[in-house]
């Protein structure tokens, strides 16, 4: 019997000692692979901070060099060789950006490779620097922007190249740099990430060869700012990224490697953050997990049952320790703070794990600017209430919100919707938030959304679904570029454009700008007797060579870079003067963009309160923009009337013609458009709808205007359908002001 019960108690403490091992390597893992997810975030963390410091210097580079080339008066010095008068008014803007640690070098370099001017060196010049610099003979070769990465021997810096053109000509380049001191500076600050830079060792003791560093695999370390990279093993490889313990304390350490503008290896940067705080307590859970254990045992091997009760109690409370901090891990990751919502790392997940059938993005249309004049807290509320208007409007379709970075949003759509249905609950959100009255702390604001929306066609095609967000995202910077609500992405969208052409035009405006070589030309429009009954005042650019440049090559350009506003106030401005000048009648151009820009509307009813001729003027809508915001547009319409202007909607017959729009609006004229009216003498379509336009304006008391009057019998086919006026080249070509016979 005595046999038995040792038996018995033998084979059960064999069984507690078993599930005692058990649930011990349980716990184990699990806290290994909570550690091993913290590691991974904080790699992540490096790639993301490395990222980040590396365009914001970049950005900060090449805001300085277009900063100090927005100065004309530098570009005429340089191409007069004045070299103290470019010192003079170079060096203000060297030294402040100095200051803040955005640039550390900055010169000028002619455009046969010689050095012109030092900022940092004036006294230093001459020197044929292309020949030393093959980015530099580059540069001067292509004649455009670089930025880049540059060594001269062991330094490497972050290197912005801008050409300089006056009047036409190239004259050279600017050369602005930034020391790679100043990008571990960076990562430093923001992100506590220290770094190391390390060079061929090679090319190091050709160069130097009595210098003694620091060397691994073939590398030698120059620079750093930590004593880690001081204290790497001896076998240390840069082709990995490594969890690596000094002393008591621990590290992640990632190589970069650098590469100049021709994508060639110049040098290898190593990042390292300190993960020592979830190594120790990694460490202390499984230490003291280790002494509660043995206890276990012990108290087990002694009265049995209750230790084994014990044992059971603390491995479920260890157990709901492990899902607590999974949970608040989890919520670290994936849940916006500010909203609640889940998060872009929740988006990207659920791509690699679920099935979606759409992904709509929206942004909120200048929230940056909500954001600046009202503070963040007023910009969090807007946010806030953005969430919760959204998921409002999508709660009952099967779709889930993604609180995405800044004022971005991600709607995923669960199961399968019509395009149909898709876009209708986006103009619903759409409308909704444009609709709703949104109030903070007594401020009323004003918010709209734009959309970019991609359906798939294959719902289980994981090459569709792993650019699902991408294609997305393209279709809402094409429906910021064309001043859509939103858009459907397809393949022949283009939304890479060719930004040296949109810079080159963007300064161009803005020079036209400040040397005022901006006019209006004037084309007359006459009645069915011949006589002139008002003016078209058409915008255009004078070149330095005086060319005559049409808004077709600059009007895109001047709407990108903010400078639209400022070419439509000086229209205004100009055709008041004429009629001023003349007492004729002048149609200028509106856009509905002009119509919600608040100053531009305030600068037009200012000067139609200081003009004793407004009912001389006519305003044209651009019919083929399209109107969505009818409130504003009847109630500017409204407005202007009280001043006795007409309103005339250009381009008839190819946007939003609808007859009731017409008749909301309350306008004075209808300006047909010249698609119907080029081949009017032959197509008998043309003549019907022509007919039917001019038809349903006399029934109104609506005067027609025929636009592209080109040819004599195309003339004489707008008298016979009674149009009221013709505007066209075939009558008269548009004219500059002092060429007209008034």
């Amino acid at each position: 019997m005595e046999k038995v019960r040792n038996r018995a108690l033998l084979l059960t403490l064999a069984l507690v000692l078993f599930l005692v091992a058990f649930f011990f390597m349980s716990i184990v893992q699990d806290k290994q692979h909570v550690l091993d997810e913290k590691i991974a975030a904080h790699r992540q963390l490096i790639d993301n901070s490395y990222r980040i410091a590396m365009l914001d210097t970049e950005k900060t580079l090449n805001q300085f060099a277009y900063k100090l080339m927005s100065d004309h008066a530098i570009a005429e010095t340089f191409e007069a060789h004045d070299r103290n008068a470019l010192y003079n008014l170079a060096i203000p803007y060297f030294n402040e950006a100095h200051e803040h640690g955005d640039v550390d070098l900055a010169g000028f370099i002619q455009s046969d490779g010689h050095h012109f001017l030092r900022l940092t060196d004036p006294q230093k010049f001459g020197d044929d620097i292309a020949k030393k610099r093959p980015m530099i003979a580059r540069a001067l070769a292509e004649q455009k922007p670089m930025t880049s990465m540059d060594v001269t021997l062991y330094n490497i810096s972050f290197v912005s190249i801008v050409p300089i053109f006056h009047g036409g000509k190239f004259l050279g380049i600017l050369q602005v740099s930034s020391t790679i001191k100043r990008f571990q500076e960076r990562l430093n600050l923001h992100s506590g990430i220290k770094s190391a830079l390390a060079f061929d060792a090679k090319k190091i003791h050709a160069l130097l060869p009595n210098t003694s560093l620091k060397e691994y695999a073939s590398y030698a370390i120059i620079s750093s700012n930590d004593t880690l990279f001081e204290n790497l093993p001896s076998n240390y490889t840069f082709q990995e990224s490594l969890r690596h313990n000094l002393g008591s304390e621990s590290f992640i350490i990632v190589a970069k490697e650098l590469t100049t503008y021709a994508n060639e290896p110049i040098a290898k940067i190593l990042c390292s953050f300190d993960i020592t705080k979830n190594e120790q307590t990694y460490q202390t859970d499984i230490f003291h997990l280790s002494v509660i254990t043995i206890v276990l045992i012990a108290v087990g091997a002694l009265i049995l049952y209750t230790g084994f009760s014990h044992l059971l109690q603390r491995i479920n409370k260890d157990i709901q320790i492990k899902e607590e901090l999974n949970q608040q891990l989890s919520h670290q990751l994936y849940i916006d703070h500010l909203t609640g919502y889940i998060n872009r790392h929740a988006l990207l997940r659920d791509l690699n794990q679920e099935s979606f059938y759409a992904i709509i993005l929206l942004n909120i249309n200048n929230f940056k600017e909500i954001n600046d004049f009202y503070g963040h807290e007023i910009g969090d509320q807007v946010l806030i209430s953005i969430t919760n208007t959204i998921q409002n409007e999508i709660q009952k379709y099967p779709m889930r919100l993604y609180k995405m970075p800044s004022d971005e949003y991600a709607i995923a759509v669960l199961k399968p919707m019509s395009g149909h249905e898709c876009e209708s609950v986006s103009q619903s959100i759409l409308n909704d938030i444009q609709t709703t009255d949104f109030i903070f702390a007594g401020i009323h604001i004003h918010m709209t959304l734009t959309m970019g929306i991609n359906m798939l066609v294959h719902p289980y095609n994981s090459d569709d679904l792993s650019t699902m967000l991408i294609n997305a995202d393209m279709a809402l910077k094409e429906a910021k570029k064309r001043h859509k609500n939103y858009l459907i992405y397809n393949e022949n969208m283009h939304i890479k454009q060719e930004y040296h052409d949109n810079i080159l035009w963007s300064k161009k405006v803005n020079d036209a700008l400040n040397e005022d070589r901006f006019v209006l030309y004037y084309q007359p429009i006459y009645n069915s007797n011949g006589k002139i009954v008002e003016y078209e005042a058409l915008l255009r650019m004078i070149e330095l060579d005086n060319s005559v440049i049409s808004p077709y090559y600059f009007l895109q350009a001047a709407k990108r870079s903010n400078l639209y506003a400022n070419l439509t106030k000086f229209v205004i401005s100009t055709a008041f003067s004429f009629i001023e000048a003349t007492q004729a009648s002048v149609s200028i151009n509106f856009s509905v963009d002009d119509i919600l820009d608040t100053p531009t509307r305030e600068f037009l009813f200012y000067k139609l309160r200081n003009t004793l001729h407004s009912d001389q003027i006519i305003i044209e809508l651009l019919e083929s923009e399209g109107i969505d915001n009818y409130t504003e547009v009847i109630s500017f319409i409204k407005q202007v009337k009280e001043y006795g202007v007409r309103i005339a909607i250009d381009d008839f017959g190819t946007g939003y013609s609808n007859f009731a729009h017409i008749l909301r609006l309350n306008v004075d004229l209808l300006k047909i458009d010249a698609s119907l009216i080029k081949n009017l003498d032959t197509d008998v379509n043309a003549q019907t709808i022509v007919k039917a336009i001019v038809h349903f304006s006399k029934q109104l008391g609506l005067k027609t205007v025929a636009e592209f009057v080109h040819t004599e019998s195309v003339y004489q086919k707008c008298l016979e359908l009674d149009v009221d006026y013709c505007q066209g080249y075939y009558l008269s070509e548009p004219k500059p002001m002092h060429l007209l016979n008034i």
